[in-house]
């Protein structure tokens, strides 16, 4: 089961994504917002049975769901464009999605104490009082960690600029 700050933490950073999709598809940022807000009180509801890594496809998949039903509600006699819609399927390569990639594969080469750290620090959104709780870490050995974690994301970094 999700936690509520799961829920919140993972549609924030959905939301200019869902956004964008429903003003493609609606062409009013207005309507789109509305779709987007109807999209998450459904996956509110669902909550209880969403899966953190099956969020994303699905809210994309109400979000264009939520677009349609409204252009078909103003204009019941409107022609959807179906080659744009499929062009929406196919994910448009965002550079922050591919920033991301290569910065989560360069974290999973650290050890995994070094890892987990940083995963929790930065994905789970965990502040180091809470990583020290539940690592059993003591606040010098996390700073100290994370500081070796850095150092070798910034290493890896300078060395894929080179390549």
């Amino acid at each position: 089961m999700m936690t509520t700050e799961e829920f919140k933490q993972k549609i924030l950073k959905l939301q200019p994504r869902l956004q964008r999709t429903a003003e493609c598809i609606v062409g009013d940022p207005d309507n789109a917002a509305d779709a987007v807000q109807e999209a998450v009180i459904t996956l509110w509801e669902q909550r209880a049975t969403l899966k953190v890594q099956d969020m994303e496809r699905l809210s994309l998949t109400i979000v264009k769901r939520r677009s349609i039903d409204m252009l078909r509600k103003q204009k019941p006699t409107i022609n959807i464009d179906t080659e744009r819609l499929i062009l929406l399927e196919t994910p448009v390569e965002d550079p922050m999605d591919e920033r991301y990639r290569l910065a989560r594969k360069l974290v999973d080469q650290l050890p995994e104490r070094q890892r987990n750290a940083i995963l929790m620090k930065y994905e789970e959104g965990l502040s180091n009082k809470e990583i020290e709780q539940a690592t059993g870490m003591s606040s010098t050995h996390l700073y100290t960690t994370l500081s070796r974690a850095y150092k070798a994301l910034r290493n890896a970094i300078n060395q894929n600029k080179e390549e």
